[in-house]
């Protein structure tokens, strides 16, 4: 009787740990942006998930020398910043990690910026009636 008690009670104990661990991988897939997220789990070989790319992200608070520690222990390179948002190059497999640290709001894939000249800009003109 008392075995039925004690399995009962870790058996719960169990299923309510384990539903806070999924809970907090849903949580920290959410801060990834859907685009950027789709694209990390469509690569399927270890040499497409290694290759650097470049992110923005958003942290809640100033990153400290602990918080840049942390982020270069997981392969995170800054490249640059402006206040909260910082543009970083790291390996596609450690998006997920980078999105469970607590001080990272929202994660999102670089875009590409395409080099124009005045000359490929369209001015609007006003057409006279």
């Amino acid at each position: 009787m008392l075995n039925y008690f004690f399995f009962k009670k870790l058996s719960v104990l169990l299923l309510f740990c384990s539903i806070l661990f999924f809970c907090k991988d849903i949580e920290s897939e959410k801060k990834i942006d859907p685009g950027l997220r789709l694209h990390i789990k469509n690569q399927q070989t270890a040499s497409q998930l290694n290759r650097p790319i470049i992110i923005v992200f958003k942290v809640n608070e100033e990153i400290t020398d602990l918080h840049l520690q942390v982020l270069r222990r997981n392969k995170v390179k800054i490249i640059a910043n402006i206040g909260h948002i910082y543009t970083a190059s790291l390996p596609a497999r450690k998006i997920f990690d980078l999105a469970k640290m607590k001080f990272v709001d929202y994660i999102q894939g670089s875009k590409k910026l395409k080099a124009t000249s005045r000359d490929t800009i369209e001015i609007p003109t006003i057409k006279e009636f």
